[in-house]
């Protein structure tokens, strides 16, 4: 049933009985936000319009199967990515990350620059380093017989993948794990705009020190590049680099958070990967498609009728995708976590021009882990008496994930 809502946040094109009162971050503290919002998404229409839905908008259409989101990520020249992360306005300033907030040829242009980068080629040499961290971290931690792995695992683990690939020292870890978590999580503006310019000052340097003196690392690539035979301004610069360390960095610990917590509360899919190693790719593909945790954003750049709805130019469309990998139309039985489904076409890493660049890395990251869990340390679970508390914000996050093993 729709709900009442403000005349001033539902625009006068919207039709009432398509008009929720749904926000995210409702459902932030509870055991599992994930789950919480998915089975609310089941209750609404296809489309609607969510007053409170966009952190940024008082309102935003909200899609909530696979294949409308599909349709809306792949059309770039109706649906666009300028100004939907707002990363800068953090700290006062207007540059866009690249090549995320970028559309048409100038997207393809940055990604056109950053593809060598993150090709399956590249991240097959790179596996060997992130093998490395792993077994340096888990081992660290096995003789303990009990760890809080999202402190010391799986926020740890992507930054010191992204030290590693921009060439900064690994003493950075929890400096960088400090403002990471300050900056997208931080309980007040004012905290997350401290750590914002804290991340964004010091990346600033390291690239001004990389155009004086490049050395064979990310940064000094991104220090060094030209883009349509143009040196990067300083802005530009610090869009690509502030996009690749916030794009790597908290996608994949929560992902880590969601993918281990299942394992630890399911013996049994645990001991089918330590008895056959080889299925621990389709396990990924199976555990990304039932845990996608982003919440992505789109703007109508022209007035359309999409699936019989009048979306208005400058129209916020919310994109979250974890309602796409349980989507029943798509998915036979979608909330069953299936190590041998056959079909897992998700869109986790979007679709489109906009598929995530850094995919080929997410997906080592994310294997590499569980092999290494697995090998070094024995059957774990969840340690007695947690509650969890998830949040359901930008990304959606596990606060803590505390595992025990004998």
């Amino acid at each position: 049933m729709a709900q009442a809502a403000s005349e001033q946040s539902v625009p006068a094109h919207v039709p009432a009985e398509l008009v929720r009162q749904f926000n995210f971050s409702d459902y932030s503290g509870t055991a599992d936000a994930l789950q919480a919002t998915v089975d609310a998404a089941r209750e609404m229409p296809d489309i609607f319009w969510g007053t409170g839905a966009h952190s940024r908008y008082s309102g935003a259409w909200v899609l909530t199967r696979h294949e409308l989101q599909r349709e809306v990520l792949q059309d770039t020249d109706s649906f666009s990515s300028r100004d939907t992360a707002g990363l800068s306005g953090l700290i006062g300033e207007t540059w866009p990350l690249l090549p995320l907030e970028a559309d048409g040829l100038d997207h393809g242009e940055w990604r056109k620059l950053l593809n060598p980068i993150f090709s399956p080629a590249r991240m097959a040499v790179m596996e060997e380093k992130i093998a490395a961290l792993a077994h340096q971290l888990v081992g660290g931690l096995a003789a303990k017989g009990e760890t809080e792995f999202m402190s010391e695992f799986a926020q740890v683990f992507p930054v010191q993948i992204f030290l590693e690939m921009f060439g900064l020292p690994l003493e950075q870890t929890r400096m960088f794990v400090t403002w990471e978590d300050g900056m997208l999580h931080g309980d007040s503006l004012e905290v997350k705009s401290a750590s914002a310019g804290a991340i964004i000052a010091h990346l600033r340097a390291v690239i001004e020190d990389r155009i004086q003196s490049p050395r064979d690392d990310l940064i000094s690539y991104v220090a060094q590049a030209r883009v349509n035979g143009a040196a990067l301004t300083a802005d530009q610069r610090i869009g690509v680099c502030m996009l690749l360390y916030t794009a790597g960095i908290d996608t994949v610990a929560n992902m880590l958070g969601f993918i281990f917590r299942h394992l630890a509360e399911n013996p049994d899919k645990q001991q089918s990967l330590r008895a056959d190693p080889s299925l621990i790719p389709a396990a990924v593909e199976e555990m990304l498609r039932a845990f996608p945790i982003v919440m992505t954003s789109r703007v109508a750049t022209r007035d359309v009728t999409f699936h019989g709805i009048q979306i208005k130019a400058g129209d916020h469309v919310m994109v979250p995708t974890h309602f796409a990998g349980r989507d029943g139309n798509e998915f036979a039985d979608p909330d069953r976590i299936d190590f041998a489904r056959t079909k897992v076409s998700h869109i986790t890493f979007a679709a489109g021009p906009h598929r995530c660049i850094g995919s080929h890395l997410a997906r080592r990251e994310l294997k590499l882990a569980i092999e290494t869990w697995l090998d070094r340390v024995p059957p774990f679970r969840i340690a007695p008496g947690h509650v969890f508390k998830t949040t359901a914000q930008g990304v959606l996050t596990i606060k803590a994930l505390p595992l025990v093993w004998n």
